[in-house]
């Protein structure tokens, strides 16, 4: 019985010590991206989006994201958020003005976003394999509905 118990008492404390440590790790995303304008296909495309992705206080993160227009203006969204799938205001962006977002793991970044009191977009973000990209799954809707995915490749600076 008593081996039983510190058998049981070290699981714990192992459990414990893992969770601190993953706890205090940082997101493997957490950084300064810029997307590869080689490589995203869209007409009229901008010049440059950059996002950065950093810690704040008690969990939370911050995100920005600017993205420099084919003209030279320079469009700035940005916001704080807790990765709890709960949605929270974002400031600047033509493109969402809430957003709920989530972490399910380490590489992994995921947002459901409105406009305006609509569905607007989900996207997921993933770290590659190898670490030196970070991939965007972007999912919008046509206006009658039907669904369309886009990629987008991200390198890190």
């Amino acid at each position: 019985m008593l081996r039983r118990r510190a058998v049981s008492l070290a699981l714990v404390i192992a459990l414990l010590s893992s969770a601190i440590a993953s706890a205090a790790e940082p997101h493997k995303l957490v950084g300064t991206w810029t997307v590869d304008m080689s490589r995203f296909e869209q007409p009229n495309k901008p010049k440059s989006v950059t996002m950065i992705l950093k810690s704040a206080d008690a969990g939370a993160y911050h995100i920005t994201v600017d993205i420099e227009t084919p003209d030279g203006q320079v469009m700035h969204s940005e916001g704080k958020f807790v990765p709890d799938g709960i949605a929270v205001r974002a400031e600047g962006s033509q493109d969402v003005d809430v957003v709920a977002m989530s972490m399910p793991n380490s590489r992994t970044l995921v947002m459901g976003g409105g406009f305006q009191g609509h569905p607007a977009s989900s996207r997921v973000w993933t770290l590659s394999d190898d670490g030196k990209e970070m991939i965007e799954i972007g999912i919008r809707h046509l206006p009658d509905g039907t669904p369309y995915q886009r990629k987008v490749y991200w390198t890190r600076q």
